[in-house]
């Protein structure tokens, strides 16, 4: 194989290869990519096991076609130091040789019958989604999905068809986040489907809007045990997460008796000043809604106290409950809303956090003992 390629071009398609190459793998060829070099493109493979992203870059000229798996991080390290415009690649059964202007290097390269198979994009999609309305309901939900935990269903993320919308929703079992959005071209039945948090994580870093078009969508197929996400050239894959998605309709408070409002990024601010003095140990911060003013307070035997004072608008009895400071301020980082909602009933109930519209986003969130 022999092809050289736009190092700029180059280097971004590697960097991308890095979200799923990068991680700890007993199987050296997971730490590959893999490049297939036809007359006008080459093609880059990289997969972790459980997903896979396939990109091209279009090429300068390919006087050899063939296909080479090669380390990533080394491949991209050397091209990333290069300051050349174009760079060359040329590989045998045994090296890489990647050259530039007055450069050379060679790395070893490994066998490619050894790399597993990525999966393609066949067909129609089964959704087409707005990328930017999928972004969005990504970056709402994915902080909430658990880490490590032996509850492997909520290690991801449920996407919920129900006719022409869409709804992601993530919980680890003392919050939970839904997000939906319009559905653009549909012609699947409805569905439930869990997604791999990691595979989500990778979509964000890596898909961005097709340059030089208004228009950006995702196309969305949906199989068995398997999703794949494509936009333009760039197609994710990843099995699907085994298991039963709690029914986290259950625990979406209902009837809520006491309403704030306010605006994020003031309260925002405000949980973060009082979570100063709060400790591993006491991580809790008291929340203080009456008519006019939400008063937030945190103590611990070894840093101190704090107490912040912030306007509201509300409706309802006095109440004080008892949050995890860094839920909500995960939470007021991911929304867009200038002005959020805070839903109460008792200081023992869940409490929610949304914007004007429920259907579009809510947070579920539990509350927490401020005994000490």
């Amino acid at each position: 194989m022999k092809t050289v390629l736009p190092r700029q071009e180059f280097q971004d398609a590697l960097t991308a290869m890095a979200t799923l190459t990068s991680g700890r793998t007993t199987k050296p060829i997971l730490s590959c990519v893999k490049l297939v070099a036809s007359k006008k493109r080459v093609e880059l493979s990289a997969t972790d096991g459980e997903a896979a992203l396939h990109l091209g870059v279009a090429c300068i000229s390919t006087p050899k076609e063939g296909q080479a798996v090669i380390p990533a991080d080394g491949l991209l390290s050397i091209v990333r130091e290069l300051t050349d415009a174009e760079v060359s690649i040329e590989t045998d059964g045994r090296h890489c040789t990647i050259r530039g202007e007055g450069s050379e290097f060679r790395i070893f390269v490994m066998d490619a019958a050894d790399f597993p198979p990525v999966p393609e994009f066949d067909g129609e999609a089964d959704l087409v989604v707005d990328g930017i309305e999928l972004r969005r309901m990504i970056s709402m939900t994915l902080y909430a999905a658990a880490r490590e935990t032996s509850r492997y269903a909520i290690n991801g993320v449920l996407w919920e068809k129900q006719g022409k919308r869409l709804y992601l929703v993530a919980t680890d079992g003392r919050r939970l986040a839904r997000a939906g959005g319009e559905i653009r071209a549909t012609g699947s039945n409805d569905f439930e489907a869990i997604v791999p948090a990691r595979a989500l994580g990778v979509f964000e870093k890596v898909f961005t809007p097709v340059r030089g078009e208004d228009d950006w969508h995702v196309d969305v197929k949906i199989l068995p045990n398997q999703v794949l996400l494509r936009s333009g050239d760039r197609v994710l894959s990843t099995v699907l997460v085994e298991g039963h998605f709690p029914k986290y309709q259950d625990v979406i408070p209902k009837n809520n008796d006491k309403r704030a409002s306010m605006r994020r990024d003031e309260l925002l601010a405000a949980v973060r000043r009082a979570a100063t003095v709060t400790t591993e140990e006491s991580r809790a911060i008291k929340l203080a809604f009456s008519t006019k003013e939400l008063v937030i307070t945190s103590q611990s035997a070894e840093q101190g106290d704090a107490r912040v004072q912030l306007p509201i608008q509300y409706e309802g009895t006095t109440v004080e409950i008892g949050f995890n400071p860094h839920f909500i301020a995960d939470c007021l980082r991911a929304v867009p809303f200038d002005t959020v909602f805070v839903e109460l009933q008792e200081s023992f109930r869940p409490g929610i956090i949304c914007g004007e519209d429920k259907n579009d986003f809510l947070y579920v969130v539990m509350p927490v003992s401020l005994s000490n």
